[in-house]
């Protein structure tokens, strides 16, 4: 007896069927819808990358840890994308001087990351990303915060239900520069402490900072830094704040997004949090996640920020850029929790396909002409090649839900006729083969949705 494979996919994969591929598509399709009218361009880039760009560009964690690498030949060690951002600097640094600033473009890539599958969280993924480049001004982070605002909204979520918290690189620096005395070479070190809290409880927390640190003034402010949920809380924590620190540029431009939130009325869906500050390597300065404000999805949806050094991997040249990544699946869980994913999306919709019936088979090639006619028009159509038993023919076409059957018999053939039925009012009648398209039409503007 020959050896069964098991039927599921690699651990971490999923499988879309029908169904699920229907409802990850309208998911898609309305975020596009969005672009469309930010006026983002879509692009596309490899799945496959060299990974020192991703070595460089992204965190070690990220790469040693957290990918999928192919080693096909001595030497040669690729990596299946984990994040898209790398291979957008690549592709723009590529053609900067040829495309026009700001750049606006989003993409859909499939990503893969070598981690624990958990709620939310898979090996294989959809994500989408949107990116403004080459606009230095908080506009363009402003641009990125409504998107995000417009996508929630489109599918009908509330400030209720979500939150963007946000923070600034910038700032966080200006805070462990000036005031914590933190070693500029040791800034790093900070972001991904801070990036780590979420995960840990409060006493592992402070052990793992005090262990880096060891250094009782730094390790307290880190503690402060995680705890804040406004800057004025988070000042207030601290005493005799330099002077120097309120003319540090990360200051004023955490006050100046904030005062374009409100300008925005975008303030009831944001909220600072100076725990955020994203844990890759290439964010300088407003950074953000995106919560549900619920207890059923704890992790972060997703989410982005300002990076400042895009192309320096691959030309002298300069260029900044905003931008988030957001994974399908995470944000179809939080519109499954609230309910905001239509319950028929993932049924397939056979309302407006024409089914053609054949009462025995010496009709079928009639049958199939009678098919090719009606897609040259942009009709779906669908022949049961069964060619018998009308009844059980047109039993088919009402469970699917078909508005119109075309039964077709030795009658119809020989006369270059077809007997249309309307499965709705259970009329029909026989009509030329030149008529059958007007009244197709007929039938659907008087009974279609």
């Amino acid at each position: 007896m020959s050896k069964k494979f098991s039927k599921d996919p690699l651990r971490g994969m999923e499988d879309y069927y029908p169904p699920d591929l229907r409802e990850e598509n309208w998911i898609i399709d309305n975020i596009r819808d969005v672009a469309e009218v930010y006026g983002y361009e879509e692009f596309e880039s490899p799945q496959l990358e060299p990974i020192e760009i991703f070595a460089a560009k992204s965190s070690e964690e990220l790469v040693n840890e957290q990918s999928f690498i192919v080693e096909k030949k001595q030497g040669e060690r690729l990596i299946l994308i984990p994040e898209l951002t790398p291979s957008l600097a690549r592709m723009i640094a590529k053609k900067s001087q040829e495309l026009k600033k700001p750049i606006r473009w989003f993409s859909n890539p499939t990503c893969f990351r070598y981690e624990r599958p958990q709620r939310g969280r898979r090996r294989q993924f959809k994500q989408i990303n949107f990116d403004i480049l080459g606009e230095d001004s908080l506009y363009g982070d402003l641009e990125i915060f409504n998107i995000v605002v417009d996508i929630f909204t489109k599918f009908g979520a509330t400030a209720e239900q979500f939150q963007i918290y946000y923070n600034n690189r910038r700032f966080i620096d200006a805070v462990c520069l000036l005031m914590l005395n933190v070693p500029e070479q040791k800034l790093p070190v900070v972001y991904k402490a801070l990036d780590k809290a979420e995960k840990m409880e409060e006493k592992e927390f402070e052990k793992y900072i005090s262990e880096i640190f060891q250094d009782r003034n730094i390790t307290q402010g880190i503690l402060k830094l995680k705890k804040s949920g406004s800057i004025e809380e988070l000042l207030e924590k601290f005493d005799n704040i330099p002077k120097n620190f309120y003319d540090s540029e990360g200051y004023k431009e955490l006050r100046d997004f904030e005062n374009l939130l409100e300008q925005a009325n975008l303030l009831d869906y944001c909220t600072f949090s100076s725990a955020v500050v994203r844990g890759l390597d290439y964010y300088t300065g407003i950074v953000f996640e995106v919560y549900d404000t619920g207890t059923k999805n704890t992790r972060s949806i997703f989410g982005g920020g300002r990076y400042d050094d895009l192309l320096s991997l691959f030309s002298d040249e300069r260029i900044s850029g905003m931008g988030f990544g957001l994974g399908v699946f995470m944000l179809s869980l939080f519109l499954d929790t609230y309910k905001l994913i239509p319950q028929d999306i993932r049924e397939m919709d056979y309302s407006d396909t024409i089914y053609i019936a054949g009462i025995n088979k010496n009709v079928s090639a009639y049958a199939l002409e009678i098919a090719q006619m009606i897609r040259k028009e942009d009709f779906a159509c669908i022949v049961d090649y069964r060619f018998s038993n009308l009844k059980n023919q047109l039993k088919k076409a009402n469970e699917l839900g078909n508005m119109i059957t075309l039964i077709i018999g030795p009658n119809e053939m020989e006369k270059n006729k077809v007997t249309i039925r309307n499965m709705i009012s259970e009329e029909q009648n026989t009509v030329n083969k030149e008529q059958l398209i007007d009244e197709i039409y007929k039938i659907i503007e008087d009974y279609g949705n």
